[in-house]
């Protein structure tokens, strides 16, 4: 029985792989680039000057309104933002030079008696301290989501540059394919899948859109050459080898003969046997057609 199992094996369905579609992420992608990187020398002053910047005007702020609005008595609450600002921006280090420049300077300028340093009692210790504690924490974890932030800007990089690098080579496939008029396949022989690119699949007349199989590639040979190529073929496995070139006819869907040179690379599992088969198919229509001719015209000239 032909390896192929053409004649009595059941056909399972295969599918051509398609290319995933791509998110595009540029937004997100332009605003993460805007987060200095730590090992950047020329960021460290950014780093550092933007959490020195956020925590005086949080503070400004914080004094304007509790001088010319309300005061609510609890200066700290709202001074937890430039914390989680700075280390999400900069990292550890910039959220904890934002926490003691709102510690001191919230002493300073918030807490009674104004404008002296140091608490006036138990409670504003105990105040102080237990924010100073709440922004190390805060502080910890803009720097974690920092990382997260920059590895996910990475990994969308990376994916951009890779899918920018697949397009370009299925255009240079695309290209190379119409300059020697082929096309190439990729035989799954565990998974009986098939894979056949823009180029083959116009070599033999088949819509883009057609579902490849290995069925339908046995039924496109010529019938005065399919035993043929199948006998090849089981040869090949066989004696496990692992070039594979041959000549052979297709009738296209739309009717037509085509010439086709074949070319491949067999590879075999650790036990000997075929589990893929990948190459590329020529059309050489014309020149054998042209070889044809000239061999025909070849006895008339003699006899001439």
């Amino acid at each position: 029985m032909s390896f192929l199992g053409v004649n009595s094996e059941e056909v399972r369905g295969s599918s051509r792989s398609r290319k995933p579609p791509y998110n595009v992420m540029a937004d997100i992608v332009s605003i993460l680039r805007k987060i200095p990187l730590r090992d950047s020398h020329q960021s460290i002053w950014w780093r550092y000057g933007v959490a020195v910047l956020v925590s005086l005007v949080f503070l400004a702020a914080r004094w304007l309104v509790g001088h010319f609005i309300f005061d609510d008595g609890v200066p700290f609450a709202t001074l937890f933002l430039p914390i989680a600002l700075s280390a999400f921006y900069g990292g550890l280090g910039p959220g904890i030079v934002s926490v003691l420049i709102t510690v001191a300077l919230t002493d300073y300028v918030l807490i009674p008696p104004l404008y002296t340093l140091g608490l006036p009692n138990t409670n504003a210790v105990v105040g102080t301290l237990l924010f100073g504690i709440s922004g190390l924490v805060i502080s910890a974890l803009g720097e974690a989501s920092r990382e997260a932030v920059l590895q996910a800007s990475n990994e969308a990089e990376i994916r951009r540059v890779a899918q920018q690098q697949l397009l370009a080579n299925e255009e240079r496939l695309r290209i190379a394919e119409q300059v020697v008029s082929g096309g190439v396949w990729d035989w799954d022989i565990v998974n009986d899948t098939v894979y056949w690119s823009d180029g083959f699949q116009r070599i033999c007349d088949f819509p883009l859109d057609e579902k490849p199989s290995r069925e339908k590639w046995f039924s496109s040979l010529h019938p005065e050459d399919r035993d043929r190529v199948v006998f090849q073929l089981d040869e090949l496995f066989r004696h496990q080898l692992h070039n594979w070139a041959m000549e052979y006819r297709i009738r296209t869907t739309s009717g037509r003969v085509r010439w086709i040179s074949s070319h491949g690379q067999i590879f075999y599992d650790h036990s000997g046997k075929p589990k893929r088969m990948v190459g590329i198919n020529l059309d050489i229509t014309v020149r054998r057609f042209a070889k044809d001719a000239a061999l025909e015209a070849l006895p008339r000239e003699r006899l001439g």
